[in-house]
């Protein structure tokens, strides 16, 4: 049920909170018409949601710093510094992520059980562990274990970090709370791409070492403050009749499963641009590690400045219009990655800028979706599928981006990322029919 109370005026649009639990110089500001200013914003932000929402967006933060450093330079360093092929790079990253979808499902029922905490903390200590072994993992057998055991801990993350800050605030503020962790995720990622773009700019395995060791040490520090800080509470883990709900109960919901298929498909634009658009630039663009470091710095930046109030909207709007609108702009973005050869980077700036304003409706939207269809006692399961769904587009996106890398013209790649991109945007436009799905027509029925 959405609280009709979110609709009362423009402010209230723009707070992502509700009028009437705003704080009262907020409040009387969205009365009387007057704009709040930023540090009344600010304030008010910080006393919307509790303690434990700030500090585990305090983890992700220092988490995604370190996963930032390594995700845009991952391809990178295995293809053109170790020297595998890219072919075998993306089938590692392939295989990994539809093995992890098997093991995303043996073990999500375990976070409507015992809450998102555990999970979460089991998650990030394995994924220091596998980046701090990952810049060792020079010949194949080695990097495809590691690759392994890194992108399954890497699916369940998602899944059990949702699960925890659902767990963490208030139930009418959750995908508000969910855009405060996507705002760490993305300062950290942009953090990161700079800082592991200046340590790697022009080096070699040396320096591609280094950073692989430093990013796997800051994500050491996120887990133990999961351990040592995050409290751990578990959500009402049965339905009415007291029984724990199985995947069975997941299934036959319709509205959902078209949406994972939409978002299957999404995924792909979202792989490429972090996975394979890198290595592209560098090689056949000519553009270097820092440059790219760069575009996710300014990525990060328009996120920082927009996302929360973008995410009131979204949350508040009819999600199929709204992601068949990020799907279209992602579609501008691989256009022009194909004139970044000829005008580099230029085009490239144009490329992310379109990316991110898609980006700012998909990721807010990606959330929304299970919190919106799913019951309380399934929440683990609706998240652990959306992250499924994740971890199995991103695996044959990673294969079929390192096949087309390998091509003596891997340009031909964005055409066709174009064309899906567009297939994903009449997808996502059906949903617009579900009722479950549209703010305005959850509040009619009410």
């Amino acid at each position: 049920m959405i609280d009709t109370r979110s609709f009362v005026t423009v402010d209230a649009l723009i707070w992502g909170t509700n009028v009437a639990d705003a704080p009262l110089e907020s409040s009387a500001a969205a009365v009387s018409g007057a704009r709040p200013s930023p540090v009344q914003r600010m304030r008010a932000l910080a006393t919307t949601h509790p303690a434990p929402v700030w500090i585990m967006a305090l983890c992700n933060l220092i988490m995604w710093t370190g996963r930032g450093m390594v995700i845009p330079f991952t391809v990178i360093y295995f293809s053109q510094i170790v020297g595998l092929s890219a072919s075998v790079v993306g089938t590692g990253i392939a295989i990994s992520g539809l093995g992890g979808i098997a093991f995303v499902m043996a073990v999500a029922g375990q976070i409507d059980r015992r809450g998102g905490h555990p999970v979460l903390l089991a998650c990030v200590g394995v994924i220091a562990l596998a980046t701090f072994a990952y810049p060792l993992a020079t010949s194949v057998l080695p990097f495809l274990l590691v690759t392994l055991v890194l992108n399954f801990a890497s699916q369940l993350y998602w899944p059990s970090s949702d699960a925890t800050i659902a767990s963490l605030s208030d139930a009418n503020r959750v995908p508000e709370a969910m855009s405060i962790l996507r705002v760490a995720n993305a300062v950290g990622i942009g953090l990161g791409g700079l800082i592991g773009g200046v340590m790697v700019s022009g080096g070699g395995m040396d320096e591609y070492r280094l950073m692989f060791m430093v990013s796997a040490l800051m994500v050491s520090c996120a887990a133990l403050l999961v351990w040592r800080v995050i409290p751990s509470v578990i959500l009402r883990s049965t339905s009415d009749d007291g029984e724990h709900g199985a995947w069975r109960d997941v299934l036959p919901d319709r509205t959902f499963m078209y949406s994972l298929a939409v978002l299957f498909v999404l995924v792909f634009g979202f792989t490429q641009m972090t996975m394979s658009v890198p290595a592209f630039l560098r090689r056949e663009a000519g553009i270097s590690e820092g440059t790219i470091g760069m575009l996710f710095t300014m990525n990060m930046l328009i996120v920082v400045m927009t996302q929360i109030p973008i995410t009131a909207r979204v949350n508040r709007g009819n999600l199929g219009r709204l992601l068949s609108i990020g799907a279209l702009l992602w579609m501008v973005a691989f256009v022009c990655m194909l004139g970044t050869m000829e005008f580099g980077r230029l085009a490239a700036a144009a490329a992310f800028l379109s990316f991110t304003a898609g980006e700012l409706i998909f990721m807010p939207s990606t959330a929304i979706i299970p919190i919106r269809l799913a019951p309380v006692h399934l929440r683990g399961r609706y998240f652990a599928a959306l992250s499924i769904i994740w971890g199995g587009s991103f695996a044959i996106a990673s294969f079929i981006a390192g096949i087309a890398l390998d091509m003596p013209d891997s340009s031909v790649l964005w055409p066709v990322m174009a064309a899906l991109m567009a297939i994903g945007a009449v997808g996502a436009y059906r949903l617009q029919r579900s009722p479950r799905l549209d703010a305005a027509a959850a509040v009619a029925k009410s």
